[in-house]
């Protein structure tokens, strides 16, 4: 395990955040798929998640795109999307929304990945 700074500068570089305004070209338009993560700065959940979600997306670089998205400043995309709750992971395979949702107080690594992978088959 890194340390909390190069985990935050992992994530940094493979993760991207996403506006509003860009959701279609990011997402919807991506020829790869799209990992997007909800969260709030204010929840223990989405900071325990932050590295694991890093570390996920820099093993996955190139092949998949991780976004997050502050749920509190993009509330259109959100209420679109029905994300109500901190952090939610939606993935996007060719622009639609493809397997299961992961949210709630403990995403687990393996799950993450799981649901990656499945986006790649």
């Amino acid at each position: 395990m890194g340390s909390k700074a190069t985990d935050a500068v992992k994530e940094k570089q493979s993760v991207k955040e996403l506006v509003e305004k860009d959701y279609s070209t990011a997402v919807l338009e991506s020829t790869l798929p799209v990992v997007l993560d909800f969260y709030s700065p204010d929840s223990a959940a989405c900071t325990a998640l932050a590295p694991r979600f890093g570390a996920v997306a820099e093993k996955f670089e190139g092949k998949i795109q991780f976004i997050k998205v502050l749920r509190q400043n993009n509330p259109g995309l959100s209420e679109k999307l029905g994300v109500t709750a901190s952090p939610t992971l939606v993935f996007f395979k060719e622009g639609k929304e493809s397997g299961q949702r992961l949210t709630g107080n403990d995403i687990k690594r393996t799950d993450l990945k799981a649901q990656v992978e499945a986006l790649l088959k």
